[in-house]
């Protein structure tokens, strides 16, 4: 590990470094898609910052991940938490040209620990069967996987420790 991370809340003003952030095609091999673009985040953020979704059935938490030292934006992590309660879905993707480095595993500690202060006992992710790296991450968390697939996907399900 070469440096320590934060996360912080997603601003509007995050688009254009997030683009340059999420630009490689190898960050979309699991989850399909392509690179967006500035206004395509533009868009994204303008409904991820309202902190909920349009009908109010869940809270939405967006953080961007920072190094430390650089305070450059390297990723992001995300939890939805439903408003009756219920397990939070968390996911994290950390650019390209950053990975390797352990931030993933980090900032989604760092998420952890807001989603715990927030009362928030169980969680869980999707995480494509042949993504090890994410799968790696899940098992730092103390996330185990499970027999529910949702797209293609493996959910990974364990407590908020």
């Amino acid at each position: 590990m070469t440096d320590t991370v934060s996360i912080r809340p997603l601003r509007m003003a995050d688009a254009e470094e997030m683009a340059v952030v999420l630009a490689h095609p190898d960050l979309y091999e699991f989850s399909g898609g392509e690179p967006p673009s500035r206004p395509d985040l533009e868009r994204r953020y303008a409904l991820q910052t309202q902190g909920h979704s349009p009908d109010g059935s869940a809270l939405w938490i967006n953080h961007v991940v920072v190094t430390e030292g650089e305070q450059r934006a390297v990723g992001y992590v995300q939890a939805t938490i439903p408003a009756g309660g219920g397990p939070a879905e968390i996911a994290w993707v950390i650019g390209r040209a950053w990975q390797g480095h352990g931030y993933a595993t980090q900032a989604a500690l760092l998420l952890l620990g807001e989603l715990r202060d927030r009362g928030v006992r169980q969680i869980y992710a999707h995480i494509h069967p042949d993504h090890k790296a994410s799968q790696g991450v899940a098992r730092r968390l103390g996330l185990k996987p499970t027999e529910v697939k949702e797209d293609g996907e493996t959910r990974w399900i364990g407590d908020v420790a």
